[in-house]
């Protein structure tokens, strides 16, 4: 039996396993592949990673917090997207190669086309300058967005990800704009939400307690946006979204792109496509009992 897995540091409540053993079974494929969680420390990642590559049990990994950047340097080949963002969380061991992809992009932009609504010439915010905001921006600009603004705690990682990405793709770099929370003032804050049609939470804000120096309100918001927090988690206090629900915005969590990366990464590795109505019933049931999972956003 082939052994899929997730590695990651805080994973017990994912949902992943769920989701791909549900799909392998409904297929018939339980016998041949079975996915399962690799949680792994910090400290403890280069020594357990080089025994997974080493496992000829191990067909491939998803990849998710904190290892989205650092696994490149294990692998043998990445794709263009990758490369483009730097960070990667789908990995396929293909002939005795490790080859990287990241289908964080597809997942995060399917649900915003599903629903008709355009990024050509837009405006849009990024809160956070993980692996996911790193995914997020390149899909972005890939479809076509005008300007980013992206806020974080630490804006030298912030300036990481835009210089890599304007490097990259050629985006202007006079559209791409960093902004650290601490240099901001209500007002200002204020100013740069109004004024984007996309704002993306893609931080674990108001998870566990932890929360973002800022607190959200519905004048912020406005009924032309598209608010998209990439976390489905049952968030404690969580003004941004009940604040863009007041104000009348488009809401969007990160149930569907949570199924949509799962889905291209299914494909990837099986050569076979379980039905989406499978995975929107897992995710529903898993979300309807508490579930808490993070994977999308880090």
């Amino acid at each position: 039996m082939k052994k899929i897995l997730l590695i990651g540091e805080n994973i017990s409540n994912s949902l992943s396993p769920a989701i791909h053993n549900s799909a392998l079974e409904y297929l018939g494929l339980s016998e041949a592949y079975r996915y399962e969680l690799r949680q792994i420390k910090p400290e403890n990642f280069d020594a357990a990673i080089k025994k997974v590559i080493e496992d000829k049990d191990v067909l491939g990994f998803n990849v998710t917090a904190p290892y989205k950047c650092v696994i490149i340097d294990y692998l043998d080949e990445t794709d263009n997207f990758v490369q483009k963002c730097g960070a990667c969380n789908y990995v396929k061991n293909e002939n005795g190669r490790w080859k990287g992809k990241n289908t964080d992009g597809y997942g995060f932009v399917m649900p915003i086309i599903k629903m008709g609504l355009g990024i050509s010439s837009k405006k849009a915010v990024i809160m956070g300058a993980g692996g996911a905001a790193r995914a997020v921006a390149l899909q972005l600009i890939n479809n076509g967005i005008d300007s980013l603004a992206l806020i974080n705690r630490d804006p030298l990682r912030a300036e990481a990800l835009k210089a890599h990405i304007c490097k990259a793709t050629g985006f202007n770099v006079e559209k791409f704009i960093i902004y650290s929370y601490h240099d901001l003032q209500n007002d200002k804050f204020s100013s740069i939400m109004l004024a984007s049609d996309f704002i993306i939470n893609a931080t674990s804000a108001n998870f566990d307690d932890k929360r973002l120096p800022v607190q959200f309100c519905a004048e912020m918001f406005n009924k032309n946006q598209i608010i998209y927090d990439l976390s489905y988690i049952d968030k404690k206090n969580d003004d941004f979204k009940q604040s863009a629900r007041a104000a009348g915005a488009v809401y969007l969590d990160g149930q569907e792109m949570l199924m949509y990366q799962a889905l291209v990464s299914f494909v990837q590795w099986t050569s076979k496509k379980p039905p989406f109505w499978l995975l929107r019933k897992v995710v529903q049931n898993a979300c309807g009992g508490g579930a808490r999972n993070l994977e999308n956003n880090l």
